[in-house]
């Protein structure tokens, strides 16, 4: 019986997510043209939003906020899990997104990811400070971005250390820096298949994410950090980590003592 609910969920899902892709290309389509034949360009972030949005809920991720997270202008910093991540926050945050130059050709994330104003990355290209200074120019521009300071996903059972050479550009555009712990459960332990790690193909993890049920999200929102041009980014990273830390072992508790 578990064996069919199972099957049943992932040709349910698998469906619904075929059909998700393809409204997106023609809205994509629709909105290429419309600026074709207007001259005029469309605002993309509200769309993309919305598909972060129904994305969740295809994947089955519930999510619980916790904290407030800062209307401003800032850089996000988060631990990294999976690429789920993305879609999760950005569906409760306006973000720009900095990503490894494959996520463009993922399937329907890559196409969001593009279109969201993702600044694409090409790991060991040695182009640090040409993303950091991009990323300072879109925090000047009065964006959001989200970066992942590990530099790699995990397994979520904690946190790597903070890489501090991109956190400059926070420091450069003298923008707040607000640190989130973002946390996966599921049965009230820590969740196996959400992390996106190693040599996992994204195709063979989509397809065991819509075979299981839903998964709790836990986002814990930090009080954000003011940052001036005479700061330093080693210790801004190690401020970061440590928050990030103590939410992970925060959530770790609730969970531990049925909270959730």
């Amino acid at each position: 019986m578990v064996r069919i609910a199972e099957h049943v969920r992932f040709y349910t899902r698998m469906s619904a997510f075929v059909g998700f892709l393809m409204l997106s290309m023609v809205t994509l389509v629709l909105l290429r043209a419309f600026e074709l034949c207007t001259w005029r360009r469309i605002d993309r972030a509200p769309f993309v939003r919305r598909y972060f949005v129904v994305l969740c809920w295809l994947l089955g991720m519930r999510v619980q906020t916790h904290g407030c997270a800062l209307e401003n202008s800032a850089l996000r910093v988060s631990n990294h899990v999976s690429w789920t991540d993305i879609p999760i926050l950005g569906a409760r945050l306006p973000l720009r997104f900095l990503a490894k130059r494959e996520v463009a050709s993922w399937p329907l994330i890559g196409w969001i990811a593009r279109h969201a104003g993702t600044l694409f990355f090409q790991r060991g290209a040695g182009d640090a400070a040409a993303v950091r200074q991009a990323l300072a120019m879109a925090l000047e521009h009065g964006d959001s971005v989200l970066l992942f300071p590990e530099g790699t996903t995990t397994s979520g059972e904690s946190v790597k250390t903070f890489h501090p050479r991109l956190l400059g550009a926070a420091i450069a555009a003298e923008r707040p820096v607000q640190a989130m712990t973002i946390a996966y459960h599921r049965d009230g332990q820590i969740d196996r298949l959400v992390p996106f790690i190693g040599d996992d193909d994204f195709v063979v993890h989509l397809c065991r994410l819509l075979r299981k049920p839903a998964v709790r999200v836990d986002i814990m929102f930090h009080p954000p950090l003011i940052v001036s041009s005479s700061d330093s980014s080693s210790e801004l990273a190690r401020t970061l980590h440590h928050q990030v830390t103590q939410g992970l072992e925060a959530l770790r508790i609730k969970r531990d003592t049925s909270a959730f």
